[in-house]
């Protein structure tokens, strides 16, 4: 329990924040100097019931706080020592660590801040961090503390896996994102994730285990863990009304100018509960809940979404408006006839082909063969699907699937077989007659089929219950993000590059000005010399005066000629520092716009599927061969031996961990 660097232990931050007393603390350090060999200062605190597992929780944070403060003071001497920051910028990064830490509990980087502040770049963060060894040291100190202890409890493993996750909360406290250092490499437990959450005090909008699995499951860097959605409050306030289908259900035809949503209000203020369950006032555009998709527009008073073209309304799952307009074709969608009309609700008496991407409302073919395919509503195919990409958020039907992949938020429907194709949908996959051979099917509402599997064909993978669908969206939606930011973090790093290049050539054009300025005080004084000497001085000793002033002269005008050059090219690097600088920021505001919209889009998608209730049962009716994957939300299991007619349901029992059930 020594302190390293001046980093307080557990019983001195205990006693600080007054969770113990003197006389606490004092009998804690007694019994720890007893018994050091055998316990570590956190497990006196819980077996002396001076602290709760909460209290404790905070007291280590609090401890990580002055850790990474220390190693931030160091990055900031290294940062000084380079000429990259000032004091003065060093002293603000680490005021804006206190507040950052006081106002969410989150430990942010020195580093960090000062690339956010653009007062240095990712690379030279990059460079300062390799020098920086003070922090390992702290670091590995720290833990020495422990690491008895948890290696007789076998935690030494987890201490590991636990500071590869990072909890960001966002400034508005209605976000809370889980980063992970090296996803590829360290395997990470769902209930480490929901220590770390409860460790930042997270109580509300946080995503279902099912979803937080997943994303552990397919390795995701960076991920939601929890939101809180107003949506429906909002609705409440504006009174909110839509216009989109009738009693039944069923979608009403609507002309040019109609109303298809409205609402009273077009700002709302309202008190819902943050993350950590405090209530706050969350204020909000009409477009917080509903936007407009093709085909419609808001109104001038932003309080109406009006269509723009007669045709059959429809509500996206990322809760865009759109106007989908009747579009037959009684011949192949191909090259003959062109490119169709977007977002149509699409009717074809003969094959789409990959000839044009096609998005629609709904589709409606013979056949579809090599396509590509965005879809709000449902899609049929009367024979079957071929080497097509089809993304859908209504139902798909078709007879075969053959090397295809189809992702849907709804239900799939395929009657005879599934060959070389994957399937994502978050509600069921109903095929008591198909047979799935060399393909993996994931289906959040459960799984019903004929056959899985033959004896010479690559294994399939089953999966229900599993939320594959909304998560494979997600990283989709999070790889645009990032491309958005690397690019803008390009042009920063450019603009770092050539101011770096502008200071280095003044700095030499000042060290060439001074060499001038000292030659030609040097000449000056060999000329007043000469001037006053001249009649006394020999020829030779003339000849050499006359030399030296020649040389200086050649020295004076090759520094003014370097001057001018480099003159020349640092006026370059400023017009292009200029040019970045107005590049970067019209791209930082297209950027701000894009990743928010990309945001909305994304907690759309994962808010629409909270809406499906996971089955994680498989039926099968027939034979499933050796070797198929067979899975749940938490666990996946591979047949050993041939199983016909059989059910496979993971269960979940209070207090026990999932398994696997065969029936």
């Amino acid at each position: 329990m020594k302190q390293t660097s001046n980093i307080p232990t557990l019983a001195d931050l205990a006693l600080k924040y007054g969770t113990i007393s003197h006389d606490q603390h004092t009998h804690l350090l007694k019994r720890f100097s007893f018994e050091k060999e055998q316990t570590d200062i956190e497990d006196l605190l819980l077996d002396e019931g001076m602290a709760t597992p909460y209290q404790l929780e905070l007291l280590k944070l609090i401890q990580e706080y002055y850790i990474v403060r220390k190693s931030g003071k160091e990055f900031g001497k290294i940062a000084i020592e380079k000429g990259l920051a000032t004091m003065a910028d060093i002293h603000q990064a680490l005021e804006l660590q206190k507040k950052e830490f006081k106002k969410s509990r989150h430990n942010k980087r020195i580093g960090d801040i000062l690339v956010e502040a653009r007062i240095i770049t990712s690379k030279q963060k990059d460079l300062i961090l390799k020098e920086q060894t003070l922090f390992n040291k702290l670091d590995h100190n720290y833990k020495e503390s422990r690491i008895s202890k948890n290696e007789e409890k076998g935690r030494g493993r987890e201490d590991e896996q636990q500071s590869e996750i990072t909890v960001l909360v966002s400034s508005d406290h209605m976000t809370a994102w889980i980063e992970r250092t090296n996803p590829d490499q360290i395997a990470v437990t769902l209930n480490q994730v929901k220590d770390a959450i409860m460790k930042y005090g997270i109580v509300n909008g946080i995503y279902p285990d099912s979803f937080i699995q997943c994303f552990l499951d397919v390795r995701v860097k960076k991920f939601p863990v929890a939101w809180v959605d107003c949506s429906s409050f909002l609705k409440g306030q504006s009174s909110f009304s839509s216009y989109i289908r009738n009693d039944t259900g069923k979608p009403i035809e609507k002309k040019k100018g109609d109303v298809l949503t409205e609402q009273t209000d077009a700002a709302i203020e309202i008190q819902v509960a943050n993350l950590y369950g405090e209530n706050i006032n969350a204020v909000a555009g009409n477009d917080f809940f509903v936007r407009c998709g093709v085909n419609t527009r808001w109104s001038r008073d932003r309080l109406r979404i009006l269509a723009t073209k007669s045709g059959i309304p429809a509500l996206s799952a990322d809760r865009k408006v759109f106007i989908h307009p009747v579009v037959h074709l009684l011949e192949d969608a191909d090259y003959r006839y062109g490119p169709i009309e977007p977002y149509a609700n699409l009717s074809v008496s003969g094959v789409i082909t990959g000839a044009f991407p096609i998005t629609a409302g709904t589709v409606r073919a013979d056949e579809i063969r090599g396509a590509n395919i965005d879809a709000i509503g449902d899609i049929h195919a009367r024979v079957g699907i071929t080497d097509a990409v089809i993304r859908a958020q209504g139902d798909v039907h078709a007879r075969y699937v053959h090397n295809s992949r189809i992702e849907t938020f709804g239900n799939v429907y395929i009657q005879n077989e599934i060959i070389d194709s994957q399937i994502r949908c978050s509600r069921k996959f109903e095929s008591p007659k198909c047979r799935v051979i060399s393909s993996k099917i994931y289906a959040k509402g459960g799984v019903i089929l004929s056959g899985v599997g033959s004896e010479r064909s690559a294994p399939s993978t089953i999966v229900a219950g599993s939320e594959h669908h909304a998560v494979g969206l997600v990283q989709t939606i999070l790889d645009m993000m990032n491309s958005i930011l690397v690019k803008l973090e390009e042009l920063k790093d450019e603009e770092g590059y050539q101011q770096s290049q502008a200071e280095k050539n003044f700095k030499k054009m000042i060290e060439l000005k001074t060499f001038h300025d000292q030659a030609m005080k040097k000449k000056d004084v060999l000329l007043s010399e000469l001037n006053k000497k001249k009649e006394t001085l020999n020829e030779k000793t003339l000849v050499n005066i006359q030399k030296l002033i020649s040389i200086y002269d050649q020295r004076m005008n090759s520094s003014l000629a370097t001057l001018k050059t480099m003159n020349a090219s640092k006026k370059e690097h400023d017009e292009c520092i200029a040019e970045l600088k107005k590049k970067i920021s019209i791209f930082a505001a297209q950027a701000e716009k894009d990743i928010l919209s990309h945001e909305k889009t994304l907690f759309a998608y994962l808010e629409k599927s909270k809406e499906i209730i996971g089955i994680p049962i498989i039926e099968i009716g027939g034979k499933a061969y050796a070797g198929t994957n067979l899975g749940g939300v938490y666990h996946v299991f591979t047949l050993t031996n041939e199983k016909t007619d059989f059910k496979v349901e993971e269960l979940c029992r209070q207090g026990k961990p999932p398994e696997l059930q065969f029936k």
